[in-house]
């Protein structure tokens, strides 16, 4: 069995594998495809880095799944569709987070690839290949550029907190916005990065305080998840309904902090009425 420390750098080799490729494509003019609508577009380099990394990951763990943007689907080796059992390695990868970056020549994008067994993450990589730096968890901790990381407890005013919300795919976007409005007045300053990856990273770092979204996907946050709880803060993902606290990438929203204050402040955004014991359940758990 693949400890957690060999799965994290078995990603750490896959995404900095790739990283050329992808150097290399984001110097030359791109070529946008649209997925669900306008504000969703692919590249063909995302498709072919996932290939590449998909190999790497099979060569070097032939048992494993992969649960990969460019699929969506959980496949084996051979490229159909399976089942894991509950000891089996499970990769989530996200080939380019931030493809909208990419593909307008803003350099804010990554490689995000994450391990879980059983549901549960245990390995998580983020490399940004613009500026080579790799963002890594494992059982033993949190690492930037091999240095620990530790995520930022201080009050909201004090600090940085990274959001896509609202998208355009809100419900009500009006509430939507009186939420976001309640994020901007309290913290020092709200970023809006386009890579929910390197968002949670930044967390995981103490660059930002807190992130938050709403509509992701497993590969968008399975790697960030764990950066974030390897550095010490929370990753709280829920729907409308529970909170997901085995697997917690699966879950569509996520609150992801050291600070409890800035939990409440992002809950409340996203029109959760039960913020407060939500956040109370997470951190006097």
């Amino acid at each position: 069995m693949y400890t957690s420390h060999e799965l994290a750098r078995i990603a750490a080799d896959a995404a900095r594998q790739v990283g050329p490729y992808l150097i290399e494509a984001f110097s030359r003019p791109r070529t946008v495809e649209l997925k669900a609508d306008f504000h969703d577009v692919v590249t063909v380099h995302d498709k072919e880095s996932q290939r590449r990394i998909a190999d790497f990951l099979f060569a070097e763990t032939p048992e494993s799944f992969i649960v990969g943007e460019e699929s969506s689907r959980m496949l084996t080796c051979d490229g159909r569709p399976g089942t894991p059992g509950e000891g089996d390695v499970v990769w989530y990868v996200d080939p380019i987070d931030g493809t909208s970056n990419f593909a307008s020549g803003f350099d804010h994008w990554c490689v995000s690839i994450a391990a879980a067994r059983g549901g549960a993450l245990t390995a998580g990589v983020v490399y940004q290949p613009t500026t080579n730096t790799l963002y890594l968890a494992d059982d033993a901790g949190a690492l930037r550029n091999g240095q620990p990381m530790r995520v930022l407890d201080a009050p909201v005013e004090d600090g940085m907190i990274a959001t896509e919300f609202p998208s355009a795919r809100v419900p009500d976007p009006e509430e939507a916005a009186r939420g976001f409005t309640r994020v901007v007045a309290a913290a020092r300053s709200v970023r809006r990065t386009g890579s929910t990856a390197l968002a949670l990273a930044e967390v995981a770092a103490g660059h930002f305080l807190a992130a938050f979204n709403v509509g992701t996907h497993p590969w968008d946050v399975a790697a960030g998840a764990l950066l974030v709880e390897r550095a010490g803060g929370r990753y709280l993902g829920f729907d409308d309904a529970s909170v997901y606290r085995r697997d917690p990438q699966n879950a569509p929203n996520f609150v992801a902090t050291g600070s409890r204050q800035a939990a409440l402040l992002a809950l409340s955004a996203v029109g959760r009425a039960d913020a407060k014991a939500l956040a109370a359940g997470v951190w006097d758990a």
